[in-house]
């Protein structure tokens, strides 16, 4: 494989101090990130899924001097100079490694990845990427499997990792379906993995996840309930399980390694490894990092509030010693005025005998606006589908005013999930 020392070697007099957008092919993204840093003033990662529409917006608020690609996905939207890497093209079927250490002083720009809205581009530095990453060498026995797009905030977040803690890389090609992926990772020694709670669900329902001979499991990007966190313990008895809290805004905001849902109530007069964590009073979760200097590029909007505080938009609810996470306030849906979070009739439902997976969605109705729609992934082995979307209609009917009940109810074989592995509302 092409290592650091030949990228640089072949593109940093050319790029020296420019601020370039990196279009390539994730494993070559890797490569190229890693390589250009300390040569370029900063770094735009592209999206794999970045469109038209997207590119523009790239080019209309950042001061982008040229892209670096390698050749292997569409850059005809850019209007931008090309730069083409491709003394070698990456293999599909090779894990990546590297050796050397790295230090990464280059401005990261990172998309966010939320479900809902326009796309936004954050500045970070790398105290901000890399505040909670283990610096530890001895995490050098790990391999890290990557599902996510590198060049959002989740997948950077496991790229650097592995880069810093000098482990092992192990990227799926990107032309294989989710089991081949899976099965890809468990061939190649993946001992270290990072997913949304709706990724893990669907890697248990796989044929090759049993392979897995995990050391490390990581939950973070959605509400990681107690059901997933126990069937992780279970799955990987021997393993670490880190549900972490982030967001492209904030970056890491903390990390719970109790394997309990929510966090500590008392993180909320003490903090957690230097970060401050409040309730706000619309009952969001509002945190303030000691390692700030994240910002919007192209936008005059504030990430914080003037003194530091960064409000997530994630709802919480204290019960007992503990802190909860319910939804997001932006995903709300208006059910004829009245608010309903998804999230919360999700956890109602995920608790009924015979639902494996299910999410919850609003559906455009000419009278309402809009309605709640639940799609259910079943059991293997439990009862036909009308007699479960008629438990299910019940059972939400008991503990619900009418307005949150489910007007549509489906039973489909799998969830719709985004490519930052969070499920599509």
């Amino acid at each position: 494989m092409q290592n650091l020392k030949m990228i640089r070697e072949s593109a940093c007099n050319d790029l020296c101090g420019k601020n370039i957008a990196l279009h390539a092919h994730p494993a070559n993204a890797v490569r190229f990130a890693l390589a250009l840093d300390g040569f370029v003033n900063s770094i735009l990662m592209v999206p794999n899924n970045a469109c038209a529409a997207f590119v523009s917006r790239a080019e209309e608020n950042l001061d982008i001097d040229i892209v670096v690609t390698d050749g292997l996905v569409e850059t005809k939207h850019w209007r931008c100079s090309i730069y083409n890497i491709n003394n070698e093209i990456v293999r599909d079927n090779e894990p990546a490694n590297w050796t050397e250490n790295v230090k990464l002083p280059t401005k990261w720009l990172l998309a966010t990845s939320g479900t809902t809205g326009t796309p936004k581009v954050v500045s970070h530095s790398f105290d901000s990427l890399t505040r909670t990453i283990s610096k530890n060498k001895s995490d050098k026995r790990h391999s890290w499997g990557l599902l996510y797009d590198p060049a959002r905030f989740a997948g950077f977040q496991v790229v650097l990792q592995a880069a810093i803690s000098d482990a092992r890389l192990v990227i799926p090609p990107l032309a294989y379906d989710f089991d081949a992926r899976i099965a890809f990772l468990a061939e190649n020694g993946c001992t270290a993995l990072s997913a949304t709670p709706s990724l893990w669900r669907k890697i248990l329902m796989t044929k090759a996840f049993k392979k897995l001979n995990l050391e490390q499991v990581t939950l973070g990007g959605e509400i990681a309930d107690q059901r997933i966190l126990n069937s992780l313990s279970q799955q990987f008895p021997e393993a670490n399980i880190t549900h972490i809290f982030a967001s492209t805004e904030a970056g890491v905001g903390f990390s719970v390694k109790d394997k309990l849902a929510g966090f500590p109530a008392s993180w909320l007069q003490t903090g957690v490894r230097g970060v401050g964590v409040i309730i706000s009073a619309e009952r969001t979760l509002c945190l303030k990092n000691t390692h700030s200097g994240q910002s919007y590029l192209g936008s005059t909007e504030s990430i914080d509030d003037g003194h530091g505080w960064i409000d997530t938009g994630d709802i919480v609810e204290v019960e007992g010693n503990r802190v909860f996470f319910k939804g997001r306030l932006n995903g709300a849906i208006n059910i004829g005025g009245n608010k309903v979070i998804p999230e919360e009739i999700e956890a109602e439902i995920a608790g009924i005998a015979g639902v494996s997976q299910v999410l919850v969605r609003s559906k455009p109705s000419s009278i309402a606006g809009s309605l709640v729609e639940a799609l259910i992934v079943a059991d293997t082995v439990t009862q036909e589908a009308a007699c479960l979307i008629k438990t299910v209609k019940q059972h939400c009917r008991t503990v619900f005013p009418t307005f949150k009940v489910p007007a549509f109810v489906r039973i489909v074989d799998e969830l719709p999930v985004g490519s930052s592995g969070k499920v599509k509302r």
